[in-house]
């Protein structure tokens, strides 16, 4: 039998004991502990019997499962749980207001007003719900009423009485004696005594709507009671009566305009309930669900909505709110309804022809509009649909993540951590951040109507991204930017101790930092927000931007930044957009410049965007135009690297730059070889700044060991004057002095675990380091930048930090004692092997080398590559058996296979120091 049935049959048998007055069902560690299976994987399966409509879940804290079978005869057998079938699984808390669509989004002010109005000892506060007609102020007021019950404010069995003002709004008199009650002979026809509004609400809630059409002399009467908590019937003169009652207004109208003053200053919660056209469209979009499930019910029949109803729904404006909405609806079930051929059909398809005339005059502009449009909508009468509500536990998780970014921001802003920690650091607060938002909740959102909607919206702004800059999504980044958007608009706790202006700072050196990914985040907000018809939160910018860094992790802030100038007015944009979606990468960005815009305009644009970029290795301009060469006059001063403008742009020329951007040419052989190339001319002005001092890391196998060595020695050398880069190998053993970094530094030193021969550059070994024999080049190098003391700290820095222990607990995550211990066994087993005693500074490279090997091989990212690997193979054969044979009780220890490729660096760092090296 397998797992899946094991968890089904489990699940019906114990379902048996259950009484759901009592406990609502069984949980995933319930069923796994009865059946010895891991609690995940029984979620898995559980969640799976769901979607097959075999099982009902109930999506409280934690979730429960019961047989559906069972779940339905209990329902047959107690009428209790019949009427209260819905919202056992419609609701994950007993929070009233979840029934209120926006209750977390649009209306969240309003909701938390409304819980203080009724949970304010000792009778509540009064309250006055204002707001046009059909926004929803009656449906708000009896979830007051129905809040103060489940929090025990009120007796389960208060009343509720309502009542509209404008019915007798004509007849003052018969106003007040309908509220107030009046006294036999009161005036003409009152035959007898009788109770008013307010002792019919003793201890409940009295709601007074259209409150404006009560009449002054009512209001003075009615403040009297707020004040005193006393009145007198209509014609009543000897006794005052009493009565706990607890008041909500509504009106329509202005309050300072429609009630007076005393009366509204007793009144001291006032809640303005917004139109249907104000609240977002997400929002409304649920509300379409709502309301044609409501009619669904009603009709017995599933319903079918045509995208181009769905979307002039979401998009027209209803004069009536949302009560002209739920007759517009109704009205086009009506019709549907009446246009059915076939009485046993179970489907009513509602078309745009449904809709009343009013509705339909707009729809041709509305659905040609250019905005992203809902696909259409199936609602099944019989699904039982699945509210599910972020717990308080989550919000106050992704506040305290929030809360660390802001301080890790703000640590590398005042200088305590350099920019590959802040990076390191930031994308393990935000898998931490998915985690919670996205694969924590995956499942309960993937049949949500709106979930859906926001998804396609999402997908086609990512597919406008990809259009005009480059950048490849996959299938789960649509997935994690609508959760993580659908999150932003149910709304987050706003308990945390960050400020707004903690935010901005954030967002400020996210700026700085990775522009380019701000800009791309930036614009996928700007599309979202306009789009969902919806504000949101400015911690998006951090997220999305961090995101969008997180798939492409190569340091693209040190790259040539290249844009793009043709008049028109998309001419520029077209080009980019090609160039950047063919590319691959975001490298142009674009600026129109229509026929009536002036030569000013354009720079003042240029020059903005120039200041908030990192220009340190120069910028490409291309331009259609002679007429624009004239901008590089104020360029010079903006830009910190060269300056280059190459004239009649075409996509084929924009190609050939940023391929060779890409690259790594340097600007001036980009800029020489693609004018060449492409029979054009350019202006190029050479930078007069001065160059900054460095000084480059570097390792044989990869920059990552280079990033480790250039963290430990910032530990050593923190200091303005002179900048610590880890660089690769391989590129500078290749290119020489000619390479791009010796044009924009002035590099003083080289340290790494291999010398790239550099001329005129000194060098430094990691194994100098480690052995104390670096100190006389590094005091030479640091001689013109710092002072004596300065350099002797450095200098008892480095003995403290570079002992090998201490360099390889830094370099890798294995234990440094024990590495040792078992790389020595293998080093000498290797020195057996081939018969000669290795001397110090090369056992303390292989050391490095080997376990930062193993690290590798643990986590899975091998060097797979090796330079003339086939040929290595063939010349070194005996080599490569004595290396296998010396490292494999390393591979037994750590499970791992070292590949012929990593056997080739081994042989290179050996070669470089024994070249009469002859295996």
């Amino acid at each position: 039998m397998k797992n899946k049935e094991k968890v089904y049959n489990t699940l019906k048998e114990l379902s048996k004991d259950i009484r759901i007055k009592q406990k609502k069902g069984l949980t995933a560690e319930e069923i796994g502990e009865k059946l010895n299976i891991k609690r995940n994987a029984v979620s898995h399966l559980l969640n799976e019997l769901y979607k097959e409509g075999k099982i009902i879940k109930i999506n409280t804290r934690p979730v429960y499962f019961i047989d559906k079978e069972f779940y339905e005869k209990q329902i047959i057998e107690s009428e209790e749980i019949r009427n209260n079938k819905e919202s056992s699984i419609r609701y994950s808390n007993e929070d009233t207001f979840a029934k209120l669509i926006g209750y977390s989004g649009s209306l969240k002010t309003q909701v938390k007003l409304c819980k203080s109005a009724a949970s304010y000892p000792p009778n509540g506060l009064p309250a006055l719900l204002i707001g046009n007609t059909g926004v929803g102020k009656s449906f708000m007021a009896q979830l007051i009423y129905e809040y103060a019950k489940s929090i025990n404010a009120i007796d389960n069995n208060a009343p509720y009485v309502i009542f509209n003002c404008s019915e007798y709004a004509n007849n003052a008199e018969l106003l007040a004696a309908n509220i107030f009650g009046y006294v036999k002979g009161a005036f003409t026809g009152a035959d007898r005594d009788k109770m008013g509004l307010l002792e019919e609400a003793d201890g409940g809630y009295l709601f007074l709507d259209e409150v404006h059409r009560l009449p002054p002399e009512g209001q003075e009467k009615l403040f009297l009671f707020l004040d005193k908590g006393v009145f007198r019937r209509l014609g009543e003169t000897s006794k005052w009566r009493t009565s706990r009652v607890r008041f909500i207004f509504a009106t329509t109208e202005e309050p300072e305009k429609s009630l007076i003053k005393t009366f509204l200053r007793r009144i001291p919660l006032v809640i303005n309930i917004p139109s249907l056209n104000e609240r977002p469209l997400y929002e409304r979009l649920q509300m379409i669900y709502a309301f044609y499930k409501e009619e669904s019910r009603n009709l017995g029949m599933d319903i079918l909505i045509s995208n181009q109803v769905l979307n002039v729904l979401l998009k027209t404006k209803v004069s009536g709110n949302i009560g002209k909405m739920i007759n517009v609806i109704k009205y086009s079930c009506a019709q549907a309804y009446c246009q059915l051929s076939d009485n046993k059909s179970k489907i009513l398809n509602i078309h745009l022809n449904d809709l009343p005339q009013e509705i339909k005059y707009d729809a041709g502009e509305i659905l040609n509009s250019g905005s992203f449009n809902f696909n259409g909508m199936l609602i099944s009468r019989n699904k039982i649909d699945e509210h599910f509500e972020w717990g308080i536990e989550d919000d106050k998780i992704i506040n305290e993540i929030t809360e660390e970014f802001i301080n890790l921001f703000e640590s590398y802003s005042n200088g305590d951590i350099n920019i590959d920690v802040l990076k390191k650091n930031s994308f393990i607060l935000l898998n931490r951040f998915s985690d919670i938002v996205i694969f924590k909740n995956n499942d309960k959102f993937t049949d949500s109507i709106v979930y859906n909607g926001i998804k396609n919206v999402i997908e086609n702004i990512l597919s406008i991204i990809e259009n005009n800059y480059g950048i490849k999504y996959y299938g789960n980044t649509a997935i994690i930017f609508t959760h993580f958007t659908n999150k932003l608009l149910e709304g987050i706790n706003t308990n945390y101790k960050y400020s707004c202006a903690d935010i901005e700072n954030t967002i400020e050196v996210l700026k700085n930092l990775f522009f380019k990914e701000f800009t791309i985040a930036s614009k996928i907000i700007e599309l979202i927000e306009k789009n969902l018809d919806t504000k949101l939160d400015k911690i998006a910018l951090i997220y999305f931007t961090l995101y969008i860094k997180s798939m492409n992790k190569s340091d693209n802030f040190k790259t040539i930044n290249s844009i793009i100038i043709a008049h028109g007015y998309s001419t520029a944009s077209s080009i980019a957009s090609v160039a950047n979606r063919l590319l691959g990468q975001f490298i142009f960005e674009a600026f129109d410049m229509p026929i009536d815009m002036s030569s000013q305009e354009i720079i003042l644009k240029i020059e903005s965007y120039l200041k908030n970029i990192d220009t340190s290795n120069g910028i490409i301009i291309l331009v259609d135009m002679g007429s624009l060469e004239a901008i590089y006059k104020t360029l010079p001063n903006l830009v910190d690297g060269d300056v280059a403008i190459i004239n009649n742009i075409t996509t084929q020329l924009a190609l050939d730059v940023g391929n060779r951007i890409i690259n790594g040419q340097p600007l001036e052989q980009i800029v020489v070889e693609s004018v060449k190339k492409n029979n054009s001319s350019f202006k190029f002005i050479k930078s007069n700044k001065k160059k900054k001092n460095c000084i480059i890391t570097t390792c044989i196998t990869g920059i990552g060991t280079a990033v480790n060595i250039k963290n430990l020695l910032q530990q050593c050398l923190a200091n303005d004057n002179i900048e610590i880069i880890a660089y690769d190998y391989d590129r500078l053993k290749g290119n020489g002095m000619k390479d791009e970094i010796f044009k924009n530094y002035n590099v003083k030193l080289i340290i790494g675990t291999s010398d790239p021969e550099i001329e005129k550059i000194p060098y430094i070994s990691l194994e100098e380091l480690i052995e104390g024999r670096g100190d006389s080049v590094l005091n030479k190098v640091l001689k013109d930048l710092t002072n004596n003391k300065t350099i002797e700290q450095v200098n008892q820095e480095i003995i403290k930090l570079f002992s090998l222990q201490n360099v390889l607990g830094y370099l890798t995550i294995i234990n440094p004692d024990k590495i040792i211990e078992q790389v020595e066994k293998a080093i000498s087993n290797l020195e057996l092997s081939l018969n000669f005693k290795f001397s110090n500074d090369l056992k303390i490279g292989l050391y490095i080398h080997i376990s930062c090997l193993i690290e590798r091989l643990i986590m899975k990212d091998p060097i797979t590559s090796y330079n003339n690997l086939k040929k290595f193979e063939e010349c070194h054969g005996k080599f490569i058996r004595y290396a296998k044979s010396s490292l494999k009780a390393i591979e037994d220890i750590y499970k791992v296979e070292i590949p012929t490729s990593e056997i080739g660096f081994i042989y290179d760092i050996i070669y470089s120091k024994v070249k009469d090296l002859a295996v």
